[in-house]
C-alpha cells in the first residue's frame, strides 16, 4: 500500500457490486507483542477485484483497507483441516513469499481457490482475447482502414461525403462517487449481420458529463455506404488513457438515411438492460456540390481545369429561417494534386470561434509521388554524366604505360560510381512502398537518395462568420542527411566543405588550381555541345520554314546560325588540345609495351561494353553499391570532385584559395562564417577519414567479387557470366597488376613521364595542322549549307522536295563535322585530367560529392513537392507577380535538430542541401492532354532544370516566356527542442547554429525588401483585414531581435520565421530527424496558431484544439505508418525536456521506437 496508496484505498472502499468476490477469512500473520512479534490468527474482510486481493483492518466491510496482495505467477497449496476447524490454504511464490489463509467451511475455500486461480493478469488477458475472438466470429468488427485495404478502396481527396456527423452528449451518469466519466464515442456501421465496421471515433473529453466533441466523422459512398446502412453510436468511459482501458456506457442505433433527413437528433443512450445512461445529440449534414464566389485565398477561374476554389455546400433546411439554417462547406483539392499525391488520410474538426460561430477544419496528409520518381530522374542524369566522363577517359586510346596506370585509377572512380548509381536507381524502382520511405528505413543505403517520411500536411479552414476560407500547406520530411554515411564527429557536409576551404597547404592549392583548370576545359566542351545542338535544331527548323514559304524568317535564322558557328569556333583551341596530347601521346600513336597488353585489352573491353551503364538499363555490378551500408561508406569508389560539382564557375581563379572556392561553392552560395572554431577543427581533423579514402597499395580488398557485402545483388546472376562482369573484373585485375608493378619495381632509374620537348617538333606541327583542319571543315560545311538555303529560297517552288534532300544531306554532314570537333575537345579534356588530376585527391573529394548528391536529392524532391502544392493553392495574381519580377517564391525550412552527436552531422548536411537548392532552375509547363502532370528533371549536373506542370489558366496569365523560369530563395532556421538540445547548449555546441540562423536572417531580410517593392504595404493590409496576424514589418523586426538573442531553445525564432514566410506567400517546410515526433508537435502547433490568428479560434479552444490534433489527427496516423505504433516516440523524461508548447497529451507517447 506504500505506492498509489490513495488510488488503491479508493478501489478497496467501493461498493460490493464492483468486486469479483468478498468475505471473511482467517489470516495468519505476525502480530506486535510486548517483547517480540509473534505469529497469530486474525479475522480479515477480503475483497478480490481483478488480480488485486485487498484485506481490511477488521472482519466487517466498513473497515479501512490495510493491505493488498497482487496475484500472478503464484501457486495455491491446500492444507488439511486444522485443530481449530479451519480449512487453510497457502498462496506461494517462487521467491519464497507465502500468505497463509483459511476459511470456515470447505465449500467456501473451494470457491475462493477457484477465484484466486482465475485472478492473474495473463489469465484474464487470455480470457479477453478468447471472448473477443468469439465475438468476432459471431459479429466481426473490422477497422475501416483494414476494410478499405481488403476491398482495394482508394480514398479520393475530391470525393464529396454522403454525410458528416458532429456529436455531443448530455446527462451522462457519474460513478458511485459522483465523478463524471471521460467519454469517447465510437461509430460502427453494420452492412450485414456478418460484418460490422469500426468507422470512426471522436476525441476523449476528460471528466465531463455533457461533452461536445470537436472531431467529426465523414461517411463516404466509396466505402459502399447507402442510406440503408445502420449506424451504431456507442459511448465509452475511458478509465485509463495510456493502456486505452474503456468501459461501455450505452449505445443507440440509427439508420443513415434518418440522420441525413433529420439533420439534428437527440437520442437516449441505452445499456443492455435497457437503462438510460444519458443522451447523445447527432448533427448530420448531407452535401450537395455548388460553386461559391471568390475565396479570400484562391481565385475562381471558369477555365481552371482543376479549380481549387470549388466549394461543396450543405443543402439548407427549408423549415428554418435562411440565416439560421445549418450549412457546411467541403473543399475540392484539384486534379493536379490528385495526380501527384496519393494515400491521403483525412480528418475533420469543428471548433468554436470567439464570435460564437463554427470553424470547419479539414486536415489532409498525403504522400507525394515524387518521393522516388524525382531521385530516379536525378540518378539518370548522374549516370549519364559519369558515363560520359568514363567514355572520355577511355577514348584517349593507346598511350604510354606511365599514363595508363593513372588512366585506370581515374576510370575506376567513375566505374564505381556508375555501379553505385545504377544499384541505387534499381533499388528505388523495386522499393516495397512506391511513394513512401518510412523513418525506420532511413539507414537503408539502397534508398538513401529518397527523402524520409515525406508528406504533404494540408489544412483547409472555413469560418462562416468571417466568410473566410483558405488552404495552408506544410511539407514535412526527415532531415536531408546522408544517414548511411559515417557521421560521428564529422559535423556533416558543412564541416567537410569548410575543411576543404580552410586547407592552406601548397599541395592542396596546386590540386585546387588544377581542378579549376579542368573545370574550365569541361565548360568549353559543354558550351561546344550546346552550340552544336542549337545549330542543328535551327537547321532542322529552316527546312520546316522553307516548306512553309517563310523566307524572311529563314534568312534571320541563317544569320543566327552563322553567329553561333563563329562562337563555337572561337571556343575551339587546337593549340591547347595539341599541347595536352603531345604530353600523354596521341591516340593510336602512343608508345605501348608488351607488358601492358592486358591493360590495353581492359581499356578496349571497357570501351566496347560502356553501353551497359545506359540510363535505361537494369544493370547490376558484381558487387553491391559502393555505399551499401554504414560500414561501406563510398570512399575509393566515388567520382572526382572536379568532374562532379555543379558547373557554375566559368572564370579562372588566380589564387589557390579561389580555386577551392570555385569548386566547392557553385554560383553565389557562401558560408559567411566558420561555424566550427579552430579547437574543434583540430579535434575533428582525424575524423575526415569517414569521407576520405586511405591511400592503399592494394585494390583487391575493395573490389574482391568473392567477398560477401551488404545489400549485394550477386544472387541475380550467379549462373551467368556477362560481358559486363568480365570487363569490370578485367579492369580490377589490371589495376591490381599495375599497383603490384609499382610496389615491386626496384629500378631507381625508372623513366620519367614524357615532356613536350621529347616529341619531334615537326610531328607536333603536323598534329596541330590536323586539328586546325577540323575548324576549316566546319566552316566549309556551314558555307555549303548557307549557299544551299539561299539557292532554294531564290529558286522557283517547283521540285521543292528534290531540293531539300541535298540540304538535309549537308545538314547531316555539318552535324558529323561538328561532332568530330567536339570529340577531340573531349579527348583534350580527358588528357588534361590525366596530366593535372591526382587520383588520390579525386578519391578524397569524391566521397564529399557523393554525400552531397545524396542530401541534394532528398532536398530537391521535397522542394519540388512544395512548389507543386504552392502553384495549386496560391492566388494566380500573386504567383504571376512574383515570377514576373524575377523574385521567385520563398521556401522557409524549419529544423528541430539538436547539435549533439549524430544530429549535428544531419544539421550540417541539411544546411548545404538547402543552399544547393538555389542553383536549380524551375520552369513552368502547361498540362495538355498528351503531357504528363508530373514534374520532370532535365539538364546536366551543374545546370538542372525542373519542369513543373501547372494549369492552363495559370500558364496563360504569363505574357513573357522568360517569366516561366525562376529560382527559389531558401532559408533554413534551426532550433533544437529535445533533451539532447539541452545537453548541446550546456556543452556550448550551438554556436554553428547561431551563425547559420544569422546568415539565413540576412537572406530573408533581402528577400523581404524586394518583396515589399512588389507588394506595397497597402496591398498587404487588405489581406490582413479581420485578421489577428501581426504586420509583416513588425514580424521582421521582432525576428531580427529574436535571432540575435542567445537564449536556450529560442523557439520564438521558428514561430516568427514561419509567420514571415506565410506573410510573404512562401512555402513552409518542417523537418526533424525523421519528421515524425518533433515535427508532429511543430505542425499541430502551427496549424492551431493559424486558426487563432487568421480564423479567430477562441482562446479557451486553443489548447483543446492542439491536444485533439495531436491525439486524433493525421500526425498520430503518421507514427503508425512509420513504426506500426500510434504513439510518439517520447519518454517521460524527453517530454519534460520539450518546451511546453511542444508536449504531447497524456496517452499519446511512450513508444521507444524511432
Amino acid at each position: 500500500m506504500r505506492y498509489n496508496k490513495q488510488e488503491l484505498a479508493s478501489i478497496a472502499s467501493q461498493t460490493s457490486q464492483n468486486f469479483d468476490r468478498e468475505g471473511v477469512m482467517v489470516m495468519r500473520e505476525k502480530q506486535d507483542g510486548f517483547f517480540r512479534r509473534a505469529e497469530g490468527c486474525s479475522l480479515r474482510w477480503f475483497r478480490l477485484r481483478g488480480n488485486l486481493l485487498f484485506y481490511l483492518k477488521g472482519s466487517e466491510p466498513w473497515y479501512e483497507p490495510i493491505g493488498v496482495i497482487v496475484l500472478g505467477q503464484h501457486v495455491i497449496k491446500l492444507q488439511a483441516c486444522d485443530e481449530n476447524g479451519y480449512w487453510p490454504f497457502h498462496i506461494v511464490w517462487e521467491n519464497g513469499v507465502c500468505y497463509r489463509l483459511a476459511t470456515f467451511q470447505e465449500s467456501e475455500r473451494t470457491l475462493w481457490v477457484k477465484s484466486l486461480q482465475m485472478a492473474p493478469y495473463d489469465i484474464i488477458s487470455s480470457q479477453i482475447v478468447a471472448l473477443r475472438e468469439k465475438l468476432n466470429r459471431i459479429r466481426p468488427i473490422v477497422d475501416v482502414s483494414v476494410y478499405r485495404s481488403q476491398k482495394g478502396i482508394v480514398l479520393d481527396m475530391n470525393e464529396v461525403p454522403l454525410c458528416e456527423l458532429a456529436l455531443s452528449c448530455d446527462n451522462l451518469l457519474c460513478d458511485t462517487y459522483g465523478r463524471p466519466p471521460s467519454p469517447v464515442i465510437v461509430i460502427y456501421v453494420r452492412f450485414s449481420k456478418e460484418l460490422c465496421i469500426k468507422y470512426g471515433s471522436t476525441e476523449i473529453v476528460e471528466t465531463c458529463s455533457n461533452p461536445c466533441f470537436s472531431k467529426t466523422v465523414l461517411f463516404r459512398a466509396s466505402d459502399g455506404l447507402t442510406g440503408k446502412a445502420m449506424v451504431r453510436v456507442v459511448v465509452y468511459d475511458v478509465k485509463e488513457r495510456v493502456s486505452e482501458t474503456v468501459v461501455p456506457m450505452g449505445y443507440t442505433t440509427l439508420q443513415l438515411s434518418t440522420i441525413q433527413e433529420s439533420q439534428r437528433l437527440r437520442v437516449a443512450l441505452k445499456t443492455r438492460d435497457n437503462k438510460t445512461v444519458g443522451f447523445v445529440t447527432v448533427n448530420g449534414w448531407s452535401l450537395e456540390p455548388s460553386c461559391t464566389g471568390n475565396s479570400p485565398c484562391h481565385t475562381n477561374d471558369r477555365n481552371y481545369l482543376d479549380n481549387a476554389q470549388k466549394i461543396q455546400c450543405h443543402r439548407r433546411s427549408q423549415s428554418l429561417p435562411p440565416r439560421l439554417g445549418l450549412k457546411l462547406k467541403f473543399p475540392s483539392y484539384g486534379n493536379m494534386l490528385k495526380q501527384n499525391f496519393v494515400n491521403s488520410h483525412h480528418m475533420t474538426y469543428k471548433f468554436h470561434s470567439g464570435l460564437g460561430g463554427d470553424i470547419n477544419v479539414h486536415e489532409i496528409m498525403a504522400e507525394p509521388k515524387l518521393c522516388y520518381q524525382l531521385p530516379m530522374q536525378l540518378l539518370d542524369i548522374y549516370i549519364q554524366r559519369e558515363k560520359e566522363l568514363l567514355d572520355e577517359l577511355l577514348s584517349v586510346g593507346d598511350i604510354c604505360s606511365n599514363w595508363q596506370n593513372k588512366q585506370l585509377d581515374l576510370a575506376s572512380i567513375h566505374v564505381s560510381l556508375l555501379k553505385h548509381y545504377s544499384h541505387s536507381k534499381k533499388c528505388l524502382q523495386q522499393a516495397e512502398h512506391a511513394y513512401f520511405k518510412a523513418s525506420c528505413k532511413k539507414d537503408d543505403s539502397s534508398l538513401e537518395f529518397a527523402p524520409v517520411n515525406l508528406h504533404l500536411q494540408r489544412m483547409w479552414v472555413h469560418n462562416d462568420t468571417l466568410n473566410k476560407t483558405g488552404f495552408h500547406d506544410i511539407i514535412t520530411a526527415g532531415a536531408f542527411a546522408a544517414h548511411t554515411h559515417k557521421a560521428e564527429r564529422t559535423g556533416g557536409l558543412i564541416r567537410l566543405v569548410q575543411q576543404v576551404k580552410d586547407i592552406n597547404s601548397t599541395k592542396a592549392a596546386l590540386n585546387s588550381a588544377a581542378a579549376n583548370k579542368i573545370q574550365t576545359e569541361y565548360d568549353n566542351v559543354m558550351a561546344l555541345r550546346t552550340l552544336r545542338d542549337e545549330i542543328v535544331t535551327d537547321m532542322d527548323r529552316i527546312v520546316v520554314l522553307i516548306q512553309a514559304n517563310q523566307c524572311i524568317e529563314v534568312r534571320h535564322i541563317t544569320e543566327v546560325i552563322k553567329t553561333k558557328t563563329k562562337g563555337m569556333l572561337a571556343l575551339w583551341e587546337p593549340q591547347v588540345i595539341e599541347e595536352s596530347l603531345a604530353i600523354i601521346g596521341w591516340p593510336k600513336h602512343g608508345c605501348s609495351e608488351d607488358s601492358d597488353k592486358p591493360t590495353i585489352s581492359t581499356i578496349m573491353q571497357l570501351t566496347e561494353q560502356l553501353s551497359v551503364f545506359d540510363t535505361g538499363s537494369d544493370y547490376d555490378m558484381d558487387a553491391s553499391s559502393s555505399s551499401s551500408s554504414k560500414e561501406t561508406t563510398p570512399t575509393v569508389e566515388a567520382p572526382s570532385l572536379s568532374s562532379s560539382v555543379p558547373n557554375m564557375c566559368h572564370n579562372r581563379c588566380s589564387k589557390p584559395q579561389d580555386s577551392v572556392k570555385s569548386i566547392i561553392e557553385p554560383s553565389d552560395l557562401q558560408f559567411n562564417h566558420d561555424y566550427f572554431n579552430s579547437s574543434e577543427r583540430n579535434k575533428l581533423n582525424h575524423s575526415f577519414r569517414s569521407v576520405r579514402s586511405p591511400v592503399k597499395g592494394k585494390f583487391d580488398d575493395k573490389f574482391d567479387g568473392n567477398r560477401p557485402r551488404h545489400g549485394s545483388l550477386r544472387h541475380d546472376f550467379k549462373n551467368s557470366s556477362s560481358l559486363e562482369q568480365v570487363s569490370y573484373r578485367c579492369l580490377m585485375e589490371s589495376l591490381s597488376r599495375s599497383m603490384k608493378r609499382k610496389v615491386n619495381s626496384s629500378d631507381p632509374k625508372e623513366s620519367p613521364l614524357p615532356s613536350i620537348g621529347q616529341i619531334d617538333s615537326s610531328t607536333r606541327e603536323t598534329n596541330l595542322a590536323y586539328l586546325k583542319n577540323f575548324a576549316t571543315e566546319v566552316e566549309a560545311s556551314l558555307t555549303s549549307v548557307v549557299e544551299s538555303v539561299i539557292t532554294i529560297i531564290e529558286s522557283n517552288k517547283d521540285g521543292l522536295e528534290e531540293q531539300l534532300e541535298p540540304l538535309r544531306a549537308l545538314t547531316d554532314d555539318f552535324r558529323n563535322k561538328a561532332e568530330s570537333l567536339i570529340h577531340w575537345a573531349r579527348i583534350s579534356h580527358a588528357a588534361l585530367r590525366l596530366r593535372c588530376e591526382s587520383p588520390v585527391w579525386a578519391r578524397d573529394h569524391a566521397a564529399l560529392q557523393t554525400r552531397r548528391d545524396t542530401c541534394f536529392s532528398q532536398a530537391l524532391a521535397t522542394a519540388t513537392s512544395g512548389l507543386l502544392c504552392w502553384f495549386n493553392s496560391v492566388p494566380h495574381e500573386i504567383a504571376v507577380k512574383l515570377l514576373s519580377s524575377d523574385l521567385g517564391p520563398l521556401c522557409g525550412f524549419e529544423g528541430l535538430l539538436s547539435l549533439y552527436s549524430t544530429e549535428k552531422a544531419m544539421w550540417g548536411d541539411m544546411v548545404v542541401a538547402v543552399e544547393d537548392l538555389q542553383t536549380v532552375l524551375f520552369t513552368l509547363t502547361k498540362v495538355g492532354h498528351s503531357n504528363t502532370a508530373t514534374p520532370q528533371v532535365s539538364g546536366a549536373r551543374g545546370s538542372l532544370t525542373i519542369n513543373i506542370p501547372v494549369s492552363d489558366a495559370l500558364y496563360s496569365k504569363f505574357t513573357k516566356k522568360e517569366h516561366l523560369s525562376f529560382t527559389i530563395t531558401a532559408v533554413f532556421f534551426n532550433i533544437g527542442i529535445n533533451d539532447k538540445a539541452t545537453l548541446a547548449e550546456a556543452l556550448g555546441e550551438t554556436t554553428p547554429q547561431y551563425h547559420s540562423n544569422n546568415d539565413n536572417l540576412d537572406r530573408l531580410n533581402k528577400y523581404y525588401h524586394k518583396y515589399c517593392k512588389i507588394f506595397p504595404a497597402d496591398y498587404l493590409a487588405a489581406n490582413r483585414a479581420s485578421s489577428r496576424m501581426k504586420p509583416l514589418e513588425e514580424v521582421m523586426e521582432t525576428l531580427k531581435i529574436a535571432v540575435h538573442k542567445k537564449v536556450p531553445k529560442n523557439i520564438e525564432v521558428l514561430h516568427l520565421a514561419a509567420l514571415a514566410t506565410r506573410h510573404m506567400n512562401g512555402i513552409r517546410f518542417t523537418s526533424c530527424k525523421s519528421a515524425k515526433d518533433r515535427t508532429g508537435m511543430s505542425v499541430t502547433l502551427e496549424q492551431c496558431s493559424i486558426l487563432s490568428a487568421e480564423y479567430h479560434l477562441a482562446e479557451h479552444e486553443m489548447k483543446k484544439a492542439i491536444n485533439i490534433m495531436r491525439s486524433e489527427g493525421c500526425r498520430r496516423e503518421n507514427t503508425y505508418k512509420n513504426i506500426g505504433v500510434k504513439k510518439y516516440a517520447f519518454t517521460k523524461k524527453q517530454v519534460m525536456a520539450l518546451p511546453e508548447e511542444y508536449r504531447p497529451p497524456a496517452g499519446t507517447y511512450g513508444s521507444s521506437h524511432t
